[in-house]
Formats: structure tokens, C-alpha cells, sequence
């Protein structure tokens, strides 16, 4: 007996991976087993692919698996690297939800996983995903540490505002942007309103500021004592500040981190390429946000067409229609927030600074009576459309 093409499933997990292996005829050829997540657990499904080769005369497998977390891609790139006939596909778990929702299954474990995800590749037989350059990969994952440092940051910024209506409530609620360089340099030396009210005013121009050590200018620091010498705040005496200065030390570092990690991911684009961002042609995106936007994006070939290309990141509409009734589209938002965030502040960027064709769109659907972020919805995904096209010609941006 043989099979031409055998059908490989499997369920990722951060410890150990089930698999699951089935013909063309979806019956399994060998009993569902076990890997552990190391270099023996592969070794041992290599070993265990080669056995089921040698015995039914395989030409190649189909493997799955899903794209849980980042769990999946120590397995994925190893079995891309085997000079075995393996066509390797990431799939998306919604796909393997709703295929597993169609033979009606009920029970939902680590093995039935790995079996449905195996059925599907044999029903589907998807292409094999396409990877994207390591170097891309690595900016991708600077970009969401970015992110995550940018909560935090934005956390403290909170637990400042919060310590300040404490020490120097006046200053809280009269200063804007409190994580201004200015404001900042004060509290990191004077932390309350007592010690800025007890300060002279040349003991406060002694306080520096930013990369050039700027001397705090003089209408800010008239401004702050004024304040502070009519502070109601309760808290005052030794200790008072420690909080508020441990805040300022760390929304510091949070700047310069994200700063470092924004240099490194310019850093590491030049490293592949002498040549600048096609897409920072574009009016409204920033040199570091079109390198991360190319990130996210990888081989825009792989994309068959500009529709599959807009609904991977979730700008395609949905309509739902049922005889005669008919609800409101809206935005599907599936894919990956964080572009469409860069995609939204862009288009933001464009409308304000009056930038075609983005901005004429935006115009011509609001006067026609479409709610303003119906409008810059519509406007993120013809963005994202100009973005496909140039990426697949290779040219720039054009009005």
C-alpha cells in the first residue's frame, strides 16, 4: 500500500506539540503521538516522517499547524529547513475553529486539535506559507515591545498625575503635557510644591533640561512657583516627593528605551537594503513607521490580490444581508491592530495637512453626509490600497 501524500496536524503548545497524521482518505496511518518542544522532540517527528516515507512510498507532506502565539515558529522554521518534500502552512486558528464546527465536533482537547488541523490540511491542501525576511521579523518584534513599553510609559504618566494631586496638585491641573522635558527636570530635583515654593528663583534655573542643557526658561518657572505658593496640597515634609521622583526616573527610562529600540529598527532596515522606504514617499508616514509598516506587510506578492491584501489586516467591509432585511457594514478588524493604528494616525496626518487623494476622499464622503470616522475608515483602507500597489510595482508614492 501507498500514499503519494500524506497529511501532517499539528496543535502547538509552549511544552510539547501533538500530532496527528492522516492519508488521503482522511484514516489516520499511525497512532497520534507526542513531541517534546526541543531538538529531540523534532529529531523524533523527523525520524517518525521518514519511517511513514520509507513505508507507503510517500512523495511529500502536508503540514499545519496554527499560529498560536509565537509557540509555533521554533517547529515551523525547523521543518522548513529540512531538505525533506515538507510543504509547511501556518494557519490560522479560525480556519481549523470553524472547519472543526462543520463535522460538528463537541469535544475540544489537545489531540482532537492536532486531528482537525490534520483533516483540514487534507481537505484544503493549502500553499506553503511564505516567510518573511528574518530581518523583518526581528523589526516586527522591536515594534511590539515598543508598544508595550509605550503602556507602561503611558501607566506611569497616570500614577504621576495621581502622586502630583498629593505634593503639587496646582501643577497637576495647570500643566498640559506632564511628561514635557521641563516639567520633568523640576520634579526629578524639586518634587512638591513646599520645596518649588522654598526654592529662589535662581536655584531653579540651575536645573537643566534636555540633550543641549537648556536652563528652565523663565515664564515656566514663574509659572510653577506661583502655583506652588498657593498649594492646598496635604502632603508635604521629608518623604514627600520620593514617589513622584521614582515616577519621573522611570517615565525617563521608558523614553530613552523606546528611543534606543526605535533607532535599532532603522538600524537593522539599512542593514538589508542602501535604499529608503518606498513607503516614506507617502505625506503623513514617518520614515520609522514606513519600515514597520513594510515589516508587518513581509512579500507583498504573496497576497494573490489587493482584496486579500486589504482583508489581512482587517480594512475589508462586511455586509450582512437576509431577504429584506439589511443591517449597517462595518469593518471586519480582524489582522493586526497595531497597523491599522499606524494606518489610522496616518490618514489622520493626511486630512490635516490636506494631503490628495487621501484628503479629497475623506472631503467628498463627509459632505455626503457619512459619519467623520465611517470617512476615516474608508480612508485607511484606500491608503492601504495605494500601499499595495505601490509595493507590487515598485514606485512611489504619486498624488
Amino acid at each position: 500500500m501507498s500514499y503519494q501524500t500524506l497529511f501532517v496536524g499539528i496543535d502547538v503548545s509552549k511544552f510539547k506539540h501533538d500530532i496527528a497524521i492522516v492519508n488521503e482518505q482522511k484514516q489516520f496511518v499511525a497512532r497520534p503521538f507526542v513531541i517534546k518542544d526541543d531538538r529531540d522532540g523534532y529529531q523524533q517527528l523527523i525520524q517518525k516522517l521518514d519511517e511513514l516515507m520509507q513505508r507507503y512510498d510517500t512523495q511529500r507532506f502536508y503540514i499545519g499547524l496554527e499560529s498560536t502565539g509565537d509557540y509555533w515558529k521554533n517547529i515551523y522554521y525547523f521543518l522548513k529547513q529540512q531538505p525533506q518534500p515538507y510543504i509547511v502552512t501556518v494557519i490560522n486558528p479560525v480556519q481549523t475553529n470553524a472547519h472543526a464546527k462543520t463535522e460538528l465536533r463537541r469535544a475540544s482537547t489537545d489531540a482532537v486539535n492536532a486531528r482537525d488541523i490534520a483533516l483540514f490540511m487534507a481537505e484544503k491542501q493549502p500553499k506553503a506559507s511564505f516567510d518573511r525576511a528574518p530581518i523583518l521579523d526581528n523589526i516586527k518584534d522591536l515594534d511590539r515591545q515598543i508598544y508595550q513599553l509605550k503602556k507602561q510609559q503611558t501607566m506611569s504618566v497616570n500614577k504621576l498625575r495621581i502622586e502630583l494631586t498629593k505634593v503639587a496638585p496646582e501643577i497637576e491641573k495647570n500643566v498640559s503635557n506632564i511628561q514635557g522635558k521641563q516639567i520633568l527636570a523640576l520634579l526629578a530635583e524639586l518634587p512638591t510644591a513646599e520645596l518649588i515654593a522654598n526654592s529662589s528663583f535662581q536655584r531653579l534655573a540651575t536645573i537643566r533640561y534636555g540633550k543641549n542643557n537648556w536652563a528652565l526658561s523663565a515664564p515656566f518657572i514663574d509659572k510653577v512657583k506661583a502655583l506652588s505658593q498657593q498649594s492646598i496640597a496635604y502632603k508635604t515634609g521629608l518623604g514627600a516627593g520620593y514617589a513622584v521622583q521614582s515616577l519621573v526616573r522611570c517615565i525617563w527610562q521608558f523614553q530613552r528605551e523606546i528611543q534606543w529600540l526605535k533607532s535599532q529598527s532603522v538600524a537593522l532596515y539599512q542593514s538589508v537594503t542602501d535604499q529608503e522606504s518606498l513607503l516614506a514617499t507617502i505625506p503623513g508616514i514617518a520614515r520609522e513607521t514606513a519600515i514597520l509598516l513594510e515589516a508587518y506587510i513581509g512579500d507583498v506578492h504573496r497576497f494573490p490580490n489587493v482584496k486579500k491584501f486589504v482583508a489581512y489586516f482587517g480594512m475589508n467591509p462586511t455586509v450582512c444581508t437576509s431577504g429584506t432585511s439589511k443591517r449597517s457594514s462595518y469593518l471586519q478588524k480582524k489582522g493586526n491592530a497595531l497597523v491599522r493604528h499606524k494606518l489610522f494616525m496616518a490618514v489622520l496626518c493626511m486630512i490635516r495637512r490636506e494631503i490628495d487623494p487621501i484628503h479629497s476622499y475623506y472631503k467628498r464622503l463627509v459632505d455626503a453626509g457619512k459619519p467623520k470616522l465611517v470617512a476615516i475608515g474608508a480612508a485607511m483602507r484606500k491608503l492601504l490600497v495605494a500601499i499595495y500597489y505601490m509595493l507590487s510595482k515598485n514606485k512611489p508614492f504619486e498624488n
